[in-house]
């Protein structure tokens, strides 16, 4: 029998940007409720042929060309944090964040991502009887590191 695993709750996947006023301190913005985090490889492929009996059928043989990340957070619209989604989003310099795994003074099973990401997208939908909502979409730009939160 496997010992339970040590799970994370839906909410400790989130994203914080770095605060404008105090560099160095990330905040997670009031609202989103659904956070998303994809990492992706791209490669190359070639197509390499057996010297000994060249018609075998091919093997297909890969190179990583590039790494690549991107997230997405949806929710209610807080009015504590459009300013600071619409800064992030009205800049053509990218800002800092981290994307965390676990609350952020976990020690233990704390982990994040950290570097420059764009906000690429932020958008508003407000429906007659319902609270406004907002997805935000953001890419990195360069290299994010993986960090143990009890590491830093």
């Amino acid at each position: 029998m496997c010992a339970k695993p040590v799970t994370y709750v839906g909410s400790s996947v989130a994203i914080f940007l770095e605060s404008t006023t105090v560099p160095g301190t990330y905040l997670r913005p009031c609202g989103l409720t659904n956070h998303t985090a994809s990492f992706t490889k791209n490669t190359t492929e070639v197509n390499v042929p057996d010297c000994d009996d060249p018609e075998l059928p091919s093997w297909i043989e890969r190179g990583v060309e590039s790494l690549d990340f991107s997230a997405s957070g949806s929710g209610i619209l807080a009015a504590e944090a459009v300013d600071e989604w619409w800064a992030a989003f009205n800049t053509t310099e990218s800002i800092n964040a981290r994307i965390y795994i676990g609350a952020p003074d976990d020690a233990t099973n704390g982990r994040y991502w950290q570097g420059k990401v764009h906000v690429t997208g932020f958008e508003v939908t407000g429906e007659r009887g319902n609270k406004a909502q907002t997805t935000v979409s953001i890419v990195s730009d360069g290299e994010l590191t993986f960090h143990e939160v009890g590491a830093s």
